[in-house]
């Protein structure tokens, strides 16, 4: 199968809005090359050193994102819509130099073109992420998930993905059921499993995020707990969570306030991420106005994630 990649070149703050951009417009899959990521890994003092001073020259500063369209899309149409989102999006955020072209790929190229800026790293203190292809020698205490993202968004690199597992770790329970909404590549379901829920549902709009989260379970041994589909949140019945965990964009967190509750059980969590500074606020308020308090919040360069609790359960 055939792919046009889109190239765009854009700066680590507005990266993220920049994919879920490109997600919403109809990308079958997006790959961040982030060497500000790769930087900050190597920095840690427990994190292992995976590539020389050559290779970190030679990225720069600039983050490249690919996104990958189907072969049939009219290129100029395209061309055009991601600029006028793009110009959006520069009212909040630095994009940089944006738009910086297309061409025809075939699956293969892209495929394997991104393994080389994919290394183990620590999403939280205790859980560390590794691709199928490479090594990591594990302490008494770390949490190992192997995930490879395939052409779904979400391979935990993102400072949401990151926050929003920090505070999974910090809130779940053993036995707990969770709510994964908008799910990537299931990363936050294999952490909730990993940590000891005993159920998750894991929703996704996105056929391919879907089948990318089954697979990365199977592979991590958690696919007997994960029940993941196509849908959105209005799409579950039957079950309440203890916790729901959503790190989507803040138009659908706000759409969502009006149902979440009706989700969760008494003393439930809401946790959510995506969420730019700009509209921290504007999130709280609508969250405030459906019954919720904002239990903890966490800010990570240009974005928050947030912990919500029901008023009831006081």
């Amino acid at each position: 199968m055939k792919w046009i990649e889109v190239r765009i070149t854009t700066t680590a703050e507005a990266s993220d809005a920049v994919s879920e951009m490109l997600t919403q417009i109809g990308a079958g899959g997006v790959v961040i090359q982030d060497p500000n990521e790769i930087r900050r890994e190597i920095s840690r003092p427990d994190s292992l050193d995976y590539t020389d001073d050559n290779f970190l020259d030679s990225l720069g500063t600039d983050v490249n994102i690919m996104a990958y369209f189907d072969s049939e899309v009219n290129k100029e149409n395209l061309k055009n819509l991601i600029n006028e989102k793009l110009r959006f999006i520069s009212e909040f955020l630095d994009v940089g130099k944006g738009f910086s072209g297309m061409s025809e790929v075939n699956d293969e190229d892209w495929a394997n073109a991104w393994r080389k800026y994919y290394k183990p790293f620590h999403l939280s203190e205790r859980i560390v992420v590794k691709p199928s292809w490479e090594d990591f020698n594990a302490g008494d205490k770390d949490i190992v998930i192997e995930l490879d993202p395939g052409m779904a968004f979400g391979t935990g690199t993102h400072e949401t993905t990151k926050m929003c597992a920090v505070l999974v770790d910090k809130y779940i329970k053993k036995d707990d059921v969770v709510m994964d909404i908008g799910c990537g590549t299931g990363i936050l379901s294999i952490v909730a499993a990993k940590l000891g829920a005993s159920e998750i549902v894991a929703v996704d709009i996105d056929e391919v995020a879907v089948k990318v989260t089954k697979e990365n379970c199977r592979i991590n041994g958690t696919d007997h707990v994960v029940n993941a589909f196509q849908g959105t949140i209005k799409d579950i019945k039957d079950i309440k969570a203890d916790l729901i965990v959503a790190n989507i964009i803040a138009d659908v967190i706000i759409d969502m306030a009006k149902d979440v509750s009706d989700y969760l059980k008494t003393d439930g969590l809401f946790i959510t991420s995506g969420i730019i500074k700009e509209r921290k606020q504007q999130v709280i308020e609508e969250y405030q106005k459906c019954g919720f308090f904002l239990a903890e919040s966490m800010e990570t360069g240009e974005w928050v994630a947030m912990v919500f609790k029901c008023r009831d359960s006081l």
